[in-house]
């Protein structure tokens, strides 16, 4: 029978180290902008919290269920937005039957391009259930064009798994340093043909599983698109993105 080794010979024998596996590093995030706090009376909700924000600029965000925490996840995680806040503001509207209400939306969303959007979080369930359609439909219809450019009602009907799993993936890479191997991924996506899988970009770096990360870094930060629907991984197919106008004509 092979003896355990000691802690200390355990340790003495681990791989090399690896900085893109190194733990991730914390700022401590600021406090929550929303207009209020989630009750903690409920008990038929879950209590959350998450940071949220890009950079060295990190929020706390609080949500009142799994389904919350799973959008905001991925609208963090995706869409980079330049802000993004719970619980914003009340906004006042007339119901069906003439009487002054207000109502809280679970979310204000303020795109990387500049776009306002007020979100409610529902199952869809509930949306069916409770005719929440046509309730976010009349609360939107008087909401001021100055204020907001859209409203949107979102349920676990169009939230896949695979969405959720790139959106964690993606906040997780983005709380790692920068690192080198950035600059080589990068090259080697713009001297391919068309297209690479991420593993080809790996492999023919030479830098393993660090590659990998900073494969994923610039897929976060849009330098490489990726191509494939599904979970991002070694096979997915990416490209190099293409420049912005502005970027375009100051190459020129």
């Amino acid at each position: 029978m092979t003896r355990s080794m000691d802690l200390e010979t355990s340790i003495s024998t681990l791989p090399a180290y690896l900085p893109a596996f190194a733990p991730a590093f914390w700022n401590d995030p600021d406090a929550s902008d929303g207009y209020r706090r989630p009750s903690t009376r409920s008990r038929g909700s879950a209590r959350a919290s998450l940071a949220v924000g890009s950079g060295d600029v990190l929020r706390i965000l609080h949500v009142e269920s799994g389904l919350e925490y799973n959008w905001a996840v991925v609208i963090d995680g995706l869409m980079n937005p330049q802000y993004l806040v719970e619980q914003p503001d009340t906004v006042h509207f007339y119901d069906f039957d003439g009487t002054l209400r207000q109502h809280t939306f679970d979310f204000f969303l303020l795109t990387s391009t500049g776009r306002r959007i007020y979100i409610q979080v529902k199952p869809m369930e509930i949306v069916e259930r409770h005719l929440w359609e046509p309730t976010i439909e009349l609360i939107a219809s008087q909401m001021s064009a100055d204020d907001v450019d859209e409203v949107l009602l979102l349920t676990d009907a169009e939230l896949h798994p695979d969405t959720i799993a790139n959106a964690k993936l993606l906040r997780h890479v983005r709380r790692c340093f920068p690192l080198e191997a950035e600059n080589v991924v990068l090259d080697l996506a713009e001297n391919s043909s068309g297209f690479a899988t991420i593993g080809d970009l790996v492999a023919s770096s030479g830098l393993d599983g660090i590659a990998f990360v900073a494969a994923l870094r610039l897929v976060d930060c849009g330098r490489l698109v990726v191509l494939d629907e599904g979970r991002i991984g070694y096979g997915s197919r990416v490209r190099v993105a293409e420049p912005a106008p502005g970027e375009a004509e100051a190459d020129v």
